[in-house]
């Protein structure tokens, strides 16, 4: 009976987790389209900014907060704050200000709310491994990417803004729902000291663990290099292959496609976590865009998005997965979120650089990319090898707080 009751109870967590990721999607297409309204892309501007910005400058704190407060409660607020943001913007739908600000306080939330659930997510999900867990996570966060503008299109076009985003609050409210009545707690010793140094202790531990400091500068090469393609994406397809809005359309839902079936693969396949198997699904990525930018015809680019996308989805549940193996269990919510704010900030990296080259070089650039994240990939898989950095210390496989977490690398429950 407890196997399927943790079934039971995974299942409610993930469909909760989809209720706010697609809260998410939905908010962004609503502000997108009532912003461009104004014919300021300023605005436009400020919204991406006030959506990444918190993500990048909180994370280190997030991380400090939920490691001294229980992870549990902190996710309930946080959640809770996010649906309250909105309302606001539903009284004050046409003052742009207002809903930038809006946005701003939702992303502020997310910037707990994300490393919260990753924390809290093996634990939740009772008998599952983390890489199990990860790949279910990972699956429910690509189907609001994939289903969420589709859904935020629909209501703006037939309900009106106001409606689209009191459906993006039904979202996180729903998911504030699920996880109290869930009763997922943390709870940790109140440690002493400011937050900051608590956030520092975190960063030390990132810095001082041999595997993580041979996978990071790959990460963020990787993370910058493929992350241009989201501003390049609609260059390449327009301007080299010659196609238009419904191509454009087809290829970022065959990005979806692949992070769906990537989920899929590692969920069924379960593969032990590694730093020689985060650093392969980074170069899986950039082998994709390269040969994309080598054969950009529409059935080769096709191809290519989905297998981009697979590895991309691999990426992110192996990493997670490393993270919570080699991090112990006091550290954990500053770890899961050092490493978001590590992710984010080559997001903007990449962003900047695209900018630069996407309208004029999009061939070029989409080349590079593919390029450099290959590399990238198969360097760190060889430093990996090289270093034996894999090799998990006796230390953090005993720790009392763990469970025999790495004995899971062998024997993925």
């Amino acid at each position: 009976m407890a196997p399927k009751i943790h079934r039971l109870r995974a299942l409610v967590l993930l469909l909760a987790i989809l209720a706010a990721s697609m809260g998410d999607e939905v908010l962004l297409v609503a502000a997108v389209f009532r912003l461009s309204e104004t014919g300021d892309a300023l605005w436009v501007s400020a919204l991406v900014t006030a959506q990444l910005a918190p993500l990048i400058l909180l994370g280190p704190l997030a991380g400090a907060v939920l490691d001294r407060h229980d992870t549990g409660r902190v996710l309930v607020v946080a959640c809770l704050v996010q649906a309250v943001a909105l309302l606001p913007a539903v009284r004050f739908d046409d003052h742009p200000v207002v809903l930038v600000l809006c946005v701003l306080v939702v992303s502020s939330m997310a910037a707990f709310v994300n490393p919260a659930i990753l924390t809290l997510l093996p634990r939740a999900t009772g008998e599952l491994s983390p890489v199990h867990a990860n790949a279910l996570f990972e699956g429910s966060r690509a189907s609001a990417t994939v289903l969420g503008p589709l859904v935020g299109g629909v209501l703006v076009g037939f309900a009106g803004f106001s409606a689209t985003l009191l459906t993006a609050s039904a979202g996180f409210l729903l998911a504030t729902l699920v996880y109290l009545t869930l009763r997922i707690r943390r709870p940790v010793t109140e440690p002493s000291g400011p937050l900051w140094s608590g956030a520092v202790e975190g960063a030390r531990h990132l810095f001082g663990v041999r595997l993580f400091r041979v996978l990071l500068p790959v990460l963020v090469l990787a993370v910058v290099a493929t992350s241009t393609i989201n501003v390049g994406m609609v260059f390449v397809v327009r301007e080299v292959m010659g196609h238009g809005a419904q191509v454009f359309g087809l290829v970022t839902a065959g990005w979806g496609v692949g992070l769906l079936l990537g989920a899929l693969a590692v969920a069924l396949l379960r593969p032990a976590p590694s730093g020689r198997t985060v650093a392969l699904a980074a170069a899986v990525v950039g082998a994709a865009l390269a040969l994309w930018a080598w054969l950009p015809f529409l059935a080769v680019a096709l191809m290519c998005v989905v297998l981009a996308g697979v590895g991309n989805s691999a990426h992110n549940i192996l990493l997670r997965s490393v993270v919570h193996q080699r991090t112990p269990e006091p550290l954990l919510g500053r770890a899961h979120a050092l490493m978001g704010t590590v992710v984010n900030g080559s997001f903007v990296v990449g962003f900047l650089l695209a900018g630069l080259f996407a309208a004029d070089h999009p061939r070029e650039l989409l080349a590079v990319a593919g390029t450099v994240a290959l590399t990238a990939g198969l360097v760190g898989a060889l430093l990996v090898h090289l270093t034996r950095a894999d090799i998990v210390p006796d230390a953090v496989g005993a720790d009392g707080n763990r469970g025999g977490y790495g004995d899971a690398r062998g024997t993925a429950a």
